[in-house]
């Protein structure tokens, strides 16, 4: 009687099934590159985002990690593009670093309504998500993390001090988006429209006089030694809108049970994660430029006065401005504010 070795069928279906748990583990591995365009020590950076991506591989169980690159990918206004294209895969960034991009986002930039970084970050994803999102405010190329803000935009000056709306004149300063930039021009100063990257050029060597800025950012780009003076107004004098998303294709191939987890740290939770370390960087960076002895002036009533009858039409115009896109301006700003004062 003749025996049938089943030896070598057992040894190729062995290797079948090794290869195909491979080749499904490895489907299910995603490593995503983040485009790391901002120092890595910065607080937003160190203690914000890279401490969410280590989340998210723990969460996930190693199978998705972000991995920040050594170096930008691209210009500070490109890092959106670049997600769309796949260049990076996860981008972080400003919206008014392209001016006109994106309307909507406008809105949590308008002057006076800053309570908190937290609070207004958490409100700003809200709305972001309710009224925002569906309008399609982000290219369809890319899936939407967060959107959040910085703490109270203020402004700082090299040897120049502005104690009412007549000293704007004829200063030239760094404006972070649309908003301060029409307001600069308004008040008879000369808008620079730089990123915050060549910030420290402008002012040490006068291309600058002064900047729309925050306390942290001023020990976080090394630019305190070029600040004399800071100006504060009540609710900030401006604000600023970031985004965090992913290559929409990277997204997609990442397994649903990952692709969960990872929302459950995204979205509100990281606003308002980046809102509360940002709120307490900023207040120890406070501390530390009075301990410089910058000299701090607290816009007094008659100032803030002349600044919301100029500034207030700012509002007025970004909801004439949803117009085109579908939304209710009007109902937008009003729920941004209530969420506000939720929080």
């Amino acid at each position: 009687m003749s025996t049938f070795n089943t030896r070598p069928i057992v040894a190729i279906a062995a290797a079948l099934l090794f290869a195909l748990i491979a080749t499904s583990a490895s489907a299910q591995n995603v490593v995503l590159r983040y485009s790391q365009w901002i120092p890595a020590a910065h607080p937003t950076q160190r203690d914000g985002l890279h401490k969410f991506f280590e989340d998210v591989a723990k969460a996930t169980e190693g199978r998705v990690r972000i991995e920040p690159t050594a170096q930008a990918l691209g210009a500070p206004p490109r890092q959106m593009q670049l997600a769309v294209d796949g260049i990076t895969d996860v981008a972080w960034g400003l919206h008014s670093y392209t001016p006109g991009t994106y309307p909507l986002a406008e809105m949590a930039e308008l002057p006076f309504l800053t309570k908190s970084t937290e609070a207004n970050s958490v409100a700003y994803w809200r709305v972001f998500k309710a009224l925002f999102e569906k309008t399609g405010m982000h290219p369809a190329g890319v899936h939407t993390l967060t959107v959040h803000v910085h703490p109270a935009g203020q402004l700082y000056l090299n040897k120049k001090v502005i104690r009412s709306v007549d000293d704007f004149k004829g200063l030239r300063l760094r404006a972070t988006n649309a908003i301060t930039t029409a307001a600069f021009e308004m008040f008879g100063a000369t808008p620079i429209p730089i990123p915050v990257t060549q910030l420290r050029d402008a002012l040490s060597k006068g291309i600058a006089d002064g900047t729309s800025f925050l306390d942290e950012s001023v020990f976080g780009f090394k630019v305190e030694d070029f600040v004399t003076s800071t100006t504060r107004i009540e609710g900030g004098f401006f604000n600023a809108s970031f985004f965090l998303v992913m290559n929409k294709g990277k997204w997609d191939a990442i397994a649903k049970k990952d692709q969960d987890a990872i929302t459950a740290l995204s979205g509100e939770a990281l606003a308002r994660r980046i809102g509360k370390l940002w709120d307490t960087e900023e207040a120890i960076a406070g501390d530390k430029l009075k301990a410089r002895n910058v000299l701090w002036v607290n816009a007094d009533a008659a100032m803030m006065t002349k600044l919301r009858e100029s500034l207030v039409p700012f509002e007025k115009k970004w909801i004439e401005s949803t117009r085109a896109k579908g939304v209710d301006g009007a109902a937008a700003l009003k729920m941004f504010r209530e969420e506000v004062e939720k929080n």
